[in-house]
C-alpha cells in the first residue's frame, strides 16, 4: 500500500534524524512510513536569524514542529519549515501531540485489558473523530453508546469511557492580551459601556464554550483575559475582540491598540 504524504501548509511534529551543511532531515510523527529521513529542512528555513552554526539551532533526536512548503510524491521530498512555525502554532501543536501521546496510552491500556486490538480501536476513533484524543474527550461527556455506534466493542468501550473520566479532563488555554481605547466623543465612557455590554452578550452567544474576562486595569487600558478549549480557537476569539473594537468605533472620534501579553 502507498504511503500517504502530508498536504501543503500542513503543520507536523518531526524528530530531526540527520544534520548536514544544508539542513537538517527529519523523521515525520504519523508519516513514519516514508522513513526516518522524510523531511528536509533547508539551513535558510531553521530560524528568522543568521543560522551561523546549524547545531546551534537544531540537534539529531531534537523534536520540532514543521510547516510543509513542498511534497514531491512521486520523489518521495517534503521539503519543511520551522521559521515560518508562529510561537502561539508551535506551542498549541506540541500540546496536541502530548494529548494524542497520553490519549494512546490510555487506548492501549483500555485495550489490553479486554484483549481487543488496539489498532482497530484507534482507527475507528481516528476516522470518526480526526484524532483519539478528540475521540475521548467526546466518549468522556457522551459515554459508552457513542464509541459502540462507531463499532467498538462493549467491553473495551465502557473501559475508554471509564479512563477517559477518569484521567482527561477538558482542555483549557488562558490567552491574555491589552485593549487600549481612547474615546474623544463627549459621551465616551457610556459608548465604551455599551460597546463591553454588547459585546459580552453577543460572545455568549457566539463561544459557548469558551469565556472572555475584559477587565478595567485604568483608562484607557483593559485586561482581556480569554480561555478555551484550544490555542486555535481563544486566537481566533483575541481577533473577534479586535475586529468588533475596531468596527464599533470606526464612526466615532476614538483610538484603539491591541497588545499580546
Amino acid at each position: 500500500m502507498e504511503a500517504s504524504f502530508p498536504r501543503v501548509g500542513e503543520l507536523i511534529i518531526g524528530t530531526c534524524s540527520k544534520l548536514t551543511p544544508h539542513g537538517a532531515y527529519f523523521e515525520i510523527f504519523d508519516y513514519e512510513k516514508l522513513g526516518p529521513e522524510a523531511g528536509f529542512v533547508h539551513i535558510s528555513e531553521l530560524s528568522r536569524t543568521w543560522v551561523r552554526n546549524i547545531r546551534s539551532h537544531i540537534r539529531e533526536g531534537q523534536r520540532a514542529v514543521a510547516k510543509i512548503l513542498r511534497v514531491d510524491t512521486a520523489r518521495g521530498e517534503i521539503d519543511m519549515s520551522i521559521r515560518r512555525v508562529s510561537e502561539p502554532q508551535r506551542r498549541s501543536k506540541l500540546n496536541e501531540f502530548k494529548q494524542e501521546n497520553r490519549a494512546r496510552g490510555l487506548i492501549t491500556v483500555a485495550c489490553e485489558k479486554v484483549e481487543v486490538s488496539v489498532n482497530s480501536v484507534e482507527e475507528s476513533l481516528l476516522g470518526k473523530f480526526g484524532s483519539i484524543y478528540e475521540g475521548l474527550i467526546k466518549a468522556r461527556e457522551g459515554g459508552v453508546s457513542l464509541l459502540t455506534e462507531i463499532g467498538i466493542p462493549e467491553a473495551a468501550a465502557e473501559e475508554i469511557h471509564q479512563l477517559a473520566l477518569k484521567e482527561l479532563q477538558p482542555p483549557t488555554v488562558r490567552l491574555n492580551g491589552l485593549v487600549k481605547i481612547t474615546c474623544y466623543e463627549p459621551e465616551g465612557v457610556i459608548l465604551l459601556k455599551k460597546f463591553f455590554t454588547s459585546y459580552n452578550k453577543n460572545f455568549n452567544k457566539k463561544y459557548k464554550s469558551s469565556d472572555i474576562n475584559i477587565q478595567i486595569i485604568s483608562p484607557p487600558d483593559y485586561r482581556c483575559v480569554i480561555e478555551s478549549g484550544d490555542w486555535r480557537t481563544a486566537e481566533g476569539i483575541w481577533k473577534d475582540v479586535q475586529k468588533e473594537t475596531e468596527q464599533f468605533f470606526a464612526s466615532y472620534d476614538a483610538e484603539y491598540s491591541f497588545e499580546r501579553h
